[in-house]
């Protein structure tokens, strides 16, 4: 039986972005004969630049956003968002840090047996990969405080400190085969918001290495907390470094985080699948009258048009997603 056709149109999405190569297209997919149209039923939009320029269509909108930013469901009918935010049927929770496809599904079935020759094959202590600072600089001080014990290995855009200025890219396997030769990984989110958890605790398990994580602590519904070095705050920093450097000089304990499953037991990945799956397709089963759910009226219709006005006078500043690009 052939999948029922959906034509759905693309806006707001990174600069490069090709729709066939977005999570969400790859998804939908596997349900739908998805069908790019400049006269579609549906408007798949998320958070960059121009912004809001998915207000101009009329169509129901589903915004996929990866970045920390909480969608407006003024604007929107319904959302996938890094957030656990429940919303009756508008919203589905899907964390940064679970892919459906490639690192994140390698990662169920690895078998972690590493020796003390795993170890020998590590000739940095850690590294920091990052390509800008973070909120309230802490990314960069951690950094700079756990440096003055050892040897950090930063080969991002920010704060680099290899020779020639040498750079790792996220695209390519280069990360991860640099952060495959350390023992640790600083990975820092960029904000610390409730339920916020990115790709960047993911990396770090791929390249079999001790993440030392700052972030939401609900990292821990999805990975186990006998695996990482947990940084709570600011204040935590003196405490997380002596954690850090008491495995740096105990070879066994280094080897015995190491080899801890990865994830929380209580993870149910195949059930996180199918929740999303049925989040898709109450949206795109239902007729289409029956699918909007944002108000398009009063309002919410003239925060629109005054969002739209305001986008045609002010073009975005440069910002730093202009990374993307490179």
């Amino acid at each position: 039986m052939e999948n029922r056709s959906i034509k759905v149109k693309f806006v707001g999405f990174w600069n490069g972005c090709v729709p066939e190569k977005t999570r969400i297209y790859l998804d939908l997919s596997k349900l739908y004969d998805v069908v790019l149209s400049e006269e579609p039923d549906y408007i798949i939009c998320s958070c960059f630049p121009p912004y809001y320029e998915y207000c101009k269509y009329p169509q129901i909108r589903i915004m996929d956003c990866g970045e920390n930013y909480i969608p407006d469901f003024n604007l929107v009918d319904y959302a996938i968002c890094r957030y656990p935010i429940k919303f009756l049927d508008r919203c589905f929770y899907h964390p940064g840090c679970i892919d459906f496809r490639g690192r994140f599904i390698d990662l169920l079935s690895r078998n972690r047996d590493f020796t003390a020759d795993d170890l020998a094959k590590k000739p940095y202590f850690a590294n920091f990969i990052a390509s800008h600072e973070s909120e309230n600089s802490i990314r960069g001080d951690f950094f700079k405080l756990l440096s003055k014990y050892k040897r950090v290995e930063s080969p991002g855009s920010y704060l680099n400190n290899m020779k020639d200025g040498m750079t790792v890219n996220w695209k390519d396997s280069s990360k991860n085969d640099f952060q495959r030769k350390s023992k640790f990984t600083l990975c820092f989110e960029s904000t610390k918001h409730a339920g916020f958890v990115t790709e960047k605790i993911t990396d770090a398990f791929y390249s079999d290495t001790v993440p030392i994580y700052f972030g939401s602590d609900e990292v821990f519904t999805v990975f186990n907390r006998d695996a990482l070095v947990y940084c709570p705050s600011r204040e935590a920093f003196d405490e997380t470094i002596e954690r850090v450097i008491a495995l740096d000089k105990d070879d066994e304990a280094y080897l015995k985080m190491l080899n801890q499953p990865i994830f929380n037991p209580e993870f149910d990945y195949e059930d996180h699948v199918a929740e999303y799956e049925r989040f898709l397709r109450n949206i795109f089963d239902q007729p289409k009258e029956q699918a909007y759910r944002r108000s398009r009226v009063y309002v919410p219709h003239e925060h629109e048009l005054f969002l739209l006005e305001k986008n045609e006078k002010n073009q975005p500043r440069k910002k730093f997603f202009d990374f993307l690009k490179k």
